[in-house]
């Protein structure tokens, strides 16, 4: 087992894909938990413009060859989205970083690495003999319908209960881009990969949701119940970041904004927003007499800001989403799991755009639970947009109280506390359980 091979040793690597801001804060979190328990923690990175993260936490990065170019994290994110076809990771890209993150693994000493989709660990610790920890979002199978990058005019013709389980039977058996990750896996004489998902899983997976969110729908459950460890909250890597007055004066221009008694609503796309559908987004609402507040972060430049009127604030950046989220109305968001439990956890209605699948996925919990709507960024219709937000105010009653019912459900969010304990617990198992 796991731990018979880590006895008495705690040095563990954590490998986030530093351009993906959620991971990264995922990763800094459960890293700072862990070391708060006594353990040591060590980064790696193939780079990302999140890595002030972890600096800012004082721990120190490990740069591990090949390092990512924006053009790959492009590509890789369009990927992702199903807006490009191809392969984000050939086999040339594919042995260079396995190669060098066994050699990173063996300078370092780690006895255990942490992925958060870093998808070449799959090979590169299990090759160095070292146990695999993932942490994914796990928010189970596709339910209501099937994202809109798989269709086109024709194939929405086609009823989603054909199209649903068609989905989840491709996704739960594909070999799509299996063959380099294969090739080196006989390479280093690994057990091979049946599935394309196999090479996300680790020896142990550990999902950041609750079974209260996502069992909304049946058969959503991936993993045992006790390998749920609940939602990362990222507020505090970014409260700090505030003055004492920087944050009062960005409190007091929103609460100004707000202060009439039109509809309020919130518009926030994390970090990894589609700019062209932000300023669609933005340009339908600057025609309503809605008091919105949009946080653009960085999706938008400054010399990108579109001239708006007055009932539209503006802001890159606030000392808390989960507080703005409370002020408000309605949310809309992009379907990220930090984004959707924030909205959640302030039992707040959402309108939803999803960039990929697992914030489709993640939306169609909230829709489920009855709090929100879900719309499409591929086949973006203004009117539709703003008829939805109209008959969500006019049926305003119905999703609050779902949204609060919502609200009391979920458990406070400690995934980070318990992931660290958990993978203390791995690295020294002669800890007593009941802690």
């Amino acid at each position: 087992m796991m731990s018979n091979k880590l006895e008495n040793k705690s040095r563990v690597g954590f490998f986030p894909l530093f351009y993906n801001l959620a991971e990264t804060g995922r990763a800094v979190l459960i890293a700072k938990r862990y070391v708060e328990l006594g353990g040591i923690a060590v980064f790696f990175s193939h780079g990302g413009k999140f890595e002030y993260l972890a600096k800012d936490q004082g721990f120190e990065i490990v740069r591990v060859k090949p390092i990512y170019t924006p053009e790959l994290v492009n590509k890789i994110v369009r990927i992702n989205r199903g807006e490009e076809k191809g392969i984000a990771y050939d086999l040339t890209f594919l042995q260079e970083a396995v190669s060098e993150e066994i050699a990173a693994f063996k300078k370092t000493g780690v006895n255990l690495v942490v992925s958060f989709v870093n998808i070449p660990s799959s090979i590169s610790a299990r090759a160095a003999k070292i146990p695999l920890v993932c942490i994914s979002p796990a928010p189970g199978t596709f339910h209501k319908k099937i994202p809109d990058n798989f269709e086109n005019y024709l194939t929405k013709l086609i009823p989603q209960f054909i199209k649903v389980p068609l989905l989840n039977f491709y996704i739960t058996r594909s070999k799509k881009l299996l063959k380099p990750f294969n090739t080196l896996a006989k390479k280093y004489n690994l057990k091979t990969f049946k599935t394309t998902i196999d090479v996300v899983w680790g020896d142990l997976t550990l999902a950041t949701n609750f079974l209260e969110f996502i069992n909304i729908f049946p058969k959503q459950q991936m993993f045992p119940e006790e390998n749920y460890i609940g939602i990362i909250s990222l507020e505090e890597l970014f409260t700090d970041r505030f003055s004492k007055e920087d944050a009062q004066k960005i409190e007091d221009k929103i609460n100004f904004h707000l202060s009439n008694n039109n509809r309020s609503i919130l518009l926030t796309m994390g970090s990894s927003g589609d700019k062209k559908l932000f300023l669609n987004l933005l340009k339908a609402l600057n025609k309503t007499n809605y008091r919105v507040v949009a946080v653009y972060a960085n999706i938008l430049s400054e010399y990108e800001l579109p001239t708006l009127n007055d009932n539209i604030l503006l802001l890159k950046f606030v000392p808390s989403l989960h507080a703005l989220h409370k002020k408000v109305d309605i949310s809309i968001i992009h379907g990220g799991q930090g984004t959707v439990y924030a909205a959640a956890y302030a039992g707040k209605p959402v309108i939803g755009f999803p960039m990929q699948f697992e914030q489709h996925l993640n939306l169609e919990k909230l829709v489920g639970h009855g709090t929100g709507e879900m719309l499409s960024k591929k086949f973006f219709n203004e009117n539709r947009f703003l008829k939805t937000i109209e008959n969500m105010f006019d049926n305003y009653e119905i999703y609050l109280s779902n949204a609060k019912k919502l609200a009391n459900l979920l458990p406070k969010p400690q995934g980070d506390i318990i992931a660290a304990k958990k993978i203390m617990k791995l690295t020294n198992p002669s800890i007593d359980k009941s802690n």
